[in-house]
């Protein structure tokens, strides 16, 4: 299953994950839940917990997007992508290069797909590169 590139609504901030599953802040964690049963769950036990979908393809890349919920509200959505499944990345073949140069490839994608507005009435979104964790997503953040 594929879709197109229209995953983030500007107006509303709704993130299609798949042809079924649309994640915005008129859904609950119970609600997203329902529609992917069987995907990789983390409960914190303070009040946050995760959805994960891993491999979504859409406009020909590789998806993993993470969901959090906190309080049984949209908080956030964390994503990044490849244009290969299974990329297979290590710590030995890990550089802050690479991922900084990810991070503008995220930059550049959100401007393909949205445009260069980062900031909305019902949040904000954009890449950044974690150095603690060396990691690279982009992430919405629901207001």
């Amino acid at each position: 299953m594929e879709i197109k590139m229209g995953i983030i609504n500007q107006q509303n901030g709704n993130f299609q994950i798949t042809d079924k599953i649309v994640v915005g802040k008129d859904k609950s964690y119970e609600d997203i839940l329902k529609l992917a049963p069987t995907n990789k769950t983390w409960d914190v036990k303070n009040g946050y917990k995760w959805i994960y979908f891993s491999d979504i393809k859409i406009d020909k890349l590789f998806f993993n997007i993470r969901v959090c919920f906190h309080n049984e509200r949209l908080f956030c959505i964390d994503f990044g992508f490849t244009d290969k499944l299974d990329e297979n990345l290590t710590w030995d073949n890990w550089s802050e290069k690479d991922e900084l140069k990810r991070k503008d490839i995220y930059e550049d994608w959100l401007t393909t797909v949205i445009g260069k507005k980062r900031n909305f009435d019902w949040g904000n979104i954009g890449a950044y590169f974690d150095p603690k964790g060396g990691t690279t997503s982009m992430y919405i953040k629901y207001i």
